[in-house]
């Protein structure tokens, strides 16, 4: 999550150091750590206290700059321990209570910050940083509502070409060749949140989509409809949700593969900078032969990480299976493990830049009965881009994807290249 108050924190603290005497036993070693962090090398001012610690911790004084040296140099948990120290030896101690408001706010513990930057106004401190704790019990007031009932919503257009759309083997086997198009599609997708308890909030997702082809290609012309509800339950920094989807596709109108699964998934936040996710989905995909049907398990893992400079990288791995119902056709189920990682860089307030690399293995579970041999692939999955925000609520994405298929099975081997421009308007 990008915060936006980081430098509301920073004038904070001047306001509050520069407006309160300092202590006069302060020694040299507080008094250089101090100014390091108003001069914004508070990396270093850690860096110098850290070490005394051990031998200091319990002081006061010592807790409350080494916190807010951890604080500004985004040691979170660090800052917390040792501005509670702080408060042990001396609850009215207003500095360490807003310092300490900083720092829960930074690990996610929306509730413990708005707590006690409240207390920390209501004990006394300037006016000035008084007035930037109300913006910052402001933000947090919209952080809370915004996890609260809210809809979102976008239409979307896309434009793009595609030199294998019918996915066929890259090198000419059984007289498949692939067939390349340009193609064009619409779609719109909303979703919503609605709060029924303090903690409790019901989720929904609707989506549709269509592509189609040029002369080439009418024949790979598509749609895709998905839609989901559950529910989720909020604790701290954690989340728990569950939810029922399902999911309809048809290709040159014909159905092609209809879905259903139920997610649980867990997230983390381990600060405003960093979470981790977890989840566990079972379902079925089924086909109009109803001897491809399986049943899909699957679960992962994930890491998102935003860094001072905003560059998010987010990663993740996950295991499963597919298993057929039907009797004689266990070719067609297989075991997978695959990991994805992606990174964007935002350059401004108007356009960022992103990539992604993906794999996945997968291990059928018997021998093809046309090639007598045990199916076995890996695909690859490479894609680059830029998100450009032209106006309020739209977005324009140019990007290319590249996904390569290597398998022991000649038929199953594929390349393809994919370009293409989608611009979306947000409600």
């Amino acid at each position: 999550m990008r915060t936006p108050t980081r430098s509301l924190l920073l004038f904070t603290l001047c306001s509050i150091i520069w407006n309160t005497p300092v202590h006069a036993a302060w020694d040299g070693t507080l008094r250089s750590a101090l100014a390091m962090t108003e001069s914004g090398a508070a990396q270093r001012a850690f860096e110098l206290l850290e070490p005394l610690e051990m031998e200091r911790s319990g002081d006061p004084d010592f807790d409350l700059v080494l916190g807010i040296a951890a604080n500004q140099a985004g040691h979170h948990t660090r800052a917390i321990f040792a501005l509670e120290r702080a408060l042990m030896v001396n609850p009215n101690n207003a500095r360490a209570r807003a310092e300490l408001g900083h720092a829960l706010y930074a690990v996610g513990d929306i509730a413990g910050a708005k707590a006690m930057l409240g207390q920390a106004k209501t004990q006394g401190i300037p006016t000035e940083a008084a007035r930037t704790i109300d913006q910052l019990l402001q933000t947090i007031d919209r952080i809370e509502s915004e996890a609260g009932s809210s809809t979102r919503a976008y239409i979307e257009a896309v434009g793009g070409y595609d030199d294998n759309v019918n996915s066929a083997p890259s090198s000419k086997v059984f007289g498949l060749k692939p067939v390349s198009s340009a193609f064009s599609g619409l779609g719109f997708h909303v979703s919503g949140r609605k709060t029924i308890a303090p903690r409790w909030s019901a989720l929904g997702s609707f989506g549709y989509s269509t592509r189609g082809h040029d002369t080439n290609a009418l024949s790979y012309d598509s749609t895709q409809m998905d839609a989901s509800i559950g529910a989720s339950y909020r604790v701290d920094r954690n989340e728990y949700a569950t939810a029922l989807q399902v999911g309809n596709s048809t290709i040159a109108s014909a159905p092609a593969r209809s879905s259903w699964n139920i997610t649980g998934e867990w997230t983390h936040r381990l600060d405003a900078f960093r979470q981790v996710n977890a989840y566990a989905q079972v379902g079925q995909l089924m086909y109009p032969q109803k001897t491809r049907n399986v049943d899909r398990y699957v679960f992962g893992a994930s890491y998102g990480h935003q860094f001072r400079s905003e560059l998010s990288v987010y990663a993740s791995a996950y295991l499963g299976q597919e298993v057929t119902s039907q009797p004689g056709v266990g070719h067609l189920g297989h075991q997978l493990v695959g990991g994805r990682l992606g990174l964007q860089q935002p350059f401004g307030s108007a356009l960022a830049v992103f990539a992604t690399v993906s794999l996945e293995d997968r291990s059928y579970n018997g021998p093809d009965p046309f090639f007598l041999s045990t199916r076995h692939d890996q695909q690859w999955g490479l894609g680059a881009g830029a998100h450009w925000i032209p106006a309020k609520a739209w977005r324009v994405t140019p990007q290319w994807s590249y996904l390569q298929t290597v398998s022991n099975i000649s038929t199953s081997s594929s390349e393809k290249h994919t370009v293409s421009v989608t611009a979306r308007r947000e409600f």
